[in-house]
C-alpha cells in the first residue's frame, strides 16, 4: 500500500484506491474499529486531526507531535495518540498520559510481550537505546539506522529490530540478518 500526500490518493495493490487527506497530512493507518482490518487514517500536525475512514474525526494533537497509533489497552482496537518529543509525553485519547523518553528519541510503540497490549517504546539514534516502558532497555542499532519493529518470528510479540540504509541491512535481534535493499530505499515495516 502507498500514501501519496500530494494527491491525497491511497492505493492497496489489487484491493482498493481512494483518495483521503492532503500533502500536509500524515498517514496513520491502523485497525482502529476493531474490525481486523487497517483502517485508512490520517493526522494533521497543523491542527490536531485525526481523520479515520468512514470511522472518525476528531482532534487530538499538535504541530510538535509525532503520531502514534497502537492497542493501549488492549481491547482489540488501536487507540490515537501521540508522542511529544520536546517534553517525552505520550498522550492515549482517554486513556492516560505519561512522560518517556526525549528530544532525540523515536516512538517505537508496540506488543512486545505478545499479551495484545501495546507498550510506550523509544529508540534513541546516539545510543541505539531501545527502552520499553516495563519490559526491557537494551542496545541495538545506532545512529544511521532506522528503527523498524514488528512481528518477524511470528510468536505474536513485536520484536525490536533496525534498517541500515547504507548497506541495506535489516537486523532483528536474536532473530536474523539479511541484506534486502539499498541507499534511498524506504523501509516499510509491521
Amino acid at each position: 500500500a502507498i500514501f501519496r500526500p500530494d494527491s491525497g490518493l491511497w492505493a492497496v495493490r489489487s484491493i482498493t484506491r481512494a483518495y483521503f487527506g492532503s500533502s500536509a497530512d500524515q498517514a496513520v493507518p491502523d485497525d482502529f474499529n476493531g474490525d481486523g482490518i487497517t483502517d485508512i487514517a490520517i493526522f494533521r500536525p497543523g491542527s490536531g486531526l485525526w481523520a479515520v475512514r468512514g470511522v472518525t474525526r476528531v482532534y487530538f494533537g499538535s504541530s510538535n507531535d509525532s503520531p502514534v497509533s497502537s492497542d493501549f489497552n488492549g481491547d482489540g482496537t488501536s487507540d490515537i495518540a501521540i508522542f511529544r518529543r520536546n517534553s517525552g509525553l505520550w498522550a492515549v485519547r482517554g486513556l492516560t498520559r505519561s512522560y518517556f523518553g526525549g528530544a532525540d528519541d523515536g516512538p517505537v510503540d508496540g506488543d512486545y510481550g505478545g499479551d495484545g497490549t501495546s507498550k510506550i517504546g523509544i529508540f534513541r539514534p546516539a545510543s541505539g537505546l531501545w527502552a520499553i516502558r516495563g519490559v526491557t532497555r537494551v542496545y541495538f542499532g545506532g545512529a544511521a539506522d532506522a528503527a523498524l519493529p514488528g512481528v518477524y518470528n511470528g510468536d505474536g510479540g513485536e520484536n525490536i529490530a533496525i534498517f541500515r540504509e547504507s548497506t541495506g541491512l535489516w537486523a532483528v535481534r536474536s532473530v536474523t540478518r539479511v541484506y534486502f535493499g539499498g541507499p534511498g530505499d524506504i523501509p516499510v515495516g509491521r
